[in-house]
């Protein structure tokens, strides 16, 4: 949910939507509306046999009212955000929050986001996000990775903070400086073989951001954003 507390009657319910074969999926719930599921995935048909199919010019479902009765056609609604379940997205969202905190001013009024498995960090701002709820399937927020920068406590010699693509190598150290016997985390997924990260995001009163790992049984606070690469693009990197 997003409270924006300059404007407290405006608010919204998020949802973030785990995919079954292609995409990770946010959306904005609306009172009786319908998302799709279980024959759009994403922004795209998801037909019986667990195939997809791109969207045809007319886009209304059946209503179902049994296993074979229908009753009525409806337009689905249609993500704001997505990503691919591929090796550098993941095949699990963890829902997110819109940043409210004072913190980092960076990231005020973004969404920020990830995934279970791979350890995965986006954001995007939350204005777009409600922009891109027009009820045309083509109109998507922009998201953008968000790199971690980590100063491993356990490391010698000190090598300060590092820039990582993912909580994944920092829940991997944590795991195994609090006792972890096996070499890779526990747990498994597609595209996680090597264990999964089991990411989830917090907030507190005051708006501060949390990242849980529970492969690890860390909670880390958001304290900041680190400075940015030369060859980065527009990407934040958290502290």
């Amino acid at each position: 949910w997003d409270v924006d507390p300059a404007d407290p009657a405006n608010n919204h319910l998020i949802a973030a939507v785990i995919g079954l074969r292609t995409w990770e999926t946010v959306v904005i719930i609306h009172k009786a509306a319908n998302y799709g599921y279980s024959q759009r995935e994403g922004t795209e048909v998801l037909l019986p046999d667990n195939t997809r199919q791109t969207l045809s010019g007319s886009d209304e479902l059946p209503v179902y009212v049994t296993d074979t009765a229908t009753h009525g056609t409806v337009i689905p609604n249609y993500p704001v955000l997505q990503y691919g379940h591929t090796a550098s997205g993941g095949d699990a969202i963890a829902g997110g929050f819109v940043y409210r905190g004072k913190t980092v001013p960076q990231l005020q009024g973004k969404y920020v986001f990830g995934d279970i498995s791979t350890g995965r960090v986006w954001y995007a701002d939350f204005k777009e996000m409600l922009a891109a709820d027009d009820g045309d399937p083509r109109t998507l927020a922009e998201s953008h990775e968000a790199g971690i920068w980590w100063d491993d406590p356990a490391d010698a010699p000190d090598r300060g903070s590092q820039l990582y693509p993912s909580m994944a190598p920092i829940v991997k150290a944590a795991y195994h400086v609090r006792g972890g016997r096996h070499p890779e985390l526990p747990g498994r997924s597609t595209l996680a073989s090597s264990g999964r990260v089991d990411l989830r995001f917090a907030v507190d009163r005051s708006g501060e951001l949390y990242v849980l790992s529970k492969s690890d049984g860390m909670i880390r606070i958001v304290t900041g954003v680190g400075p940015p690469l030369t060859a980065s693009r527009d990407h934040q990197h958290a502290r």
